[in-house]
């Protein structure tokens, strides 16, 4: 699959919710501790930042969890899915996180162009190549969310007051509430002044069909790239420099009143 996305030096290339088995309720069946490792030698291989999604033991109890991968081959940054869905019993199955992670990503600095979608495996994939006339040490602080994170925008607004300019969701969201997602991903970009990368698996289970329709939204809630229902890669140039104007420009993160919100714990990576 990666091997047919283009160049993706530097690259933050995003997979679904649990993208090597699908989202299960039989986490033992498919955590075999290896997650990390297949991400790590992908990342390598391709040169790019690779956030991978699967369930992993933790103490007696699993997790669902995405990491993200350096150009290194290096883990660097773990998410736990904080917000269980109960209406399948996620929460008799997987341990919840407790804590948010912004991580610091030296992505690309150069300008790339978009390219066509293409089809490729049974999952989307979305990747963005960050375009930005700043120094490469100038890292971007990403915030992963998983699937029924989203419906909780005070995370998201944590992580944002911790300094995060762009979320990856990534997500097993039914075709069915295909409307709420979008709409709630537009809120979050727009509320939070952040880049949503929004990647979502396809195809079907006995009861639940999938959408896809990944897509890729700016710091306003612009779509700038959408994909349908078929596996496809996705990908987008963006301006990380516009993003930081607009905070400036538009000041409602600094205005926001903090002792209101509560606390949350950030993990920097």
């Amino acid at each position: 699959m990666l091997a047919r996305a283009g160049d993706l030096s530097n690259a933050l290339v995003v997979l679904p919710e649990m993208a090597e088995s699908g989202f299960t309720n039989n986490p033992a069946r498919v955590a075999d501790g290896k997650s990390e490792l297949f991400a790590c030698a992908q990342s390598k291989k391709y040169g790019c930042y690779l956030q991978h999604g699967f369930a992993q033991a933790r103490g007696d109890s699993f997790v669902n969890m995405v990491a993200i991968a350096d150009p290194h081959g290096t883990i660097v940054a773990r998410y736990a899915k904080t917000h269980l869905f109960s209406p399948t019993s996620e929460h008799a199955h997987y341990q919840a996180g407790d804590s948010v992670t912004v991580a610091k990503l030296a992505l690309a600095t150069s300008a790339t162009h978009s390219e066509p979608a293409q089809k490729i495996s049974n999952d989307d994939i979305a990747k963005v190549n960050p375009r930005r006339a700043v120094q490469s040490n100038d890292a971007v602080s990403v915030a992963p969310m998983i699937c029924y994170d989203l419906r909780f925008p005070e995370l998201w607004r944590h992580a944002a007051l911790a300094g995060a300019e762009l979320f990856t969701l990534s997500a097993c969201w039914p075709a069915p509430r295909a409307d709420h997602r979008r709409a709630l991903c537009i809120a979050r970009a727009i509320e939070n002044q952040a880049v949503v990368v929004a990647c979502n698996r396809v195809g079907n289970e006995p009861n639940t069909s999938y959408a896809g329709e990944s897509f890729i939204l700016s710091h306003t809630g612009q779509v700038l790239a959408v994909a349908g229902d078929k596996s496809e890669i996705l990908t987008a140039t963006i301006d990380m420099n516009e993003v930081r104007a607009w905070r400036a420009k538009f000041p409602a993160l600094r205005d926001m009143r903090r002792e209101l919100l509560g606390h949350c714990t950030i993990k920097d990576c």
